[in-house]
């Protein structure tokens, strides 16, 4: 992005951040909603928050997860059916015992020795801040739909601008300019009079 456009950017930043929690307010669904898409839009495609329940949920999965020796896919534990598997003769002597717990992985079906297995307890702290939101609520009919919907578009909403205000610090930390060897070369003659 040219150096020129930047305080454009962080203009229509401004004006949009102010409408879009204006609107919320206002109870004005579709324009908050319509400042949020603008508020993305205006970050490059590397930074822009994904709206997607889909990739939510598959991100924000939360609890045991198992990494197959083979493929290393991780596979929610929960969702796996580990089983016990009767040791050869040789082998329950070797490892002093006559079982041995095993599970398939999800991804390419080969067998995982559960006492080999390396585990991953995944669990989310608040504030987190994803680069994927959910599908905002829609609006069911009727009095409680409305109710409902006024307290789910509201947390769906601070999720989301709390997701593309990350993206925005992100982007402004790693922001570069084109020409920043100009602005050194301007501190160093003012420094000492002249270029060095």
């Amino acid at each position: 992005m040219p150096q020129s456009r930047l305080p454009d950017v962080n203009t229509a930043i401004i004006v949009y951040r102010r409408e879009a929690i204006t609107d919320l307010k206002g109870n004005k669904y579709d324009a908050c909603l319509g400042a949020l898409h603008a508020l993305n839009g205006m970050l490059p495609k590397e930074y822009r928050v994904t709206i997607s329940t889909m990739d939510y949920n598959a991100m924000m999965k939360e609890g045991l997860f198992a990494t197959c020796k083979f493929c290393t896919q991780e596979s929610d534990f929960r969702t796996v059916k580990p089983f016990e598997l009767v040791l050869p003769f040789v082998n329950s002597v070797i490892a002093t015992q006559a079982k041995e717990k095993i599970w398939l992985c999800s991804h390419c079906q080969k067998e995982n020795r559960t006492g080999e297995t390396m585990f991953t307890n995944k669990i989310f702290k608040k504030p987190y801040y994803l680069r994927v939101v959910p599908d905002p609520p829609t609006r069911k009919d009727g009095m409680m739909g409305r109710t409902q919907f006024t307290i789910k578009f509201s947390s769906w909403f601070w999720l989301a601008l709390s997701s593309i205000e990350a993206q925005m610090g992100r982007y402004r930390e790693e922001y570069q300019p084109k020409d920043s060897d100009m602005f050194d070369m301007e501190a160093s003659v003012q420094e000492g009079g002249e270029i060095q």
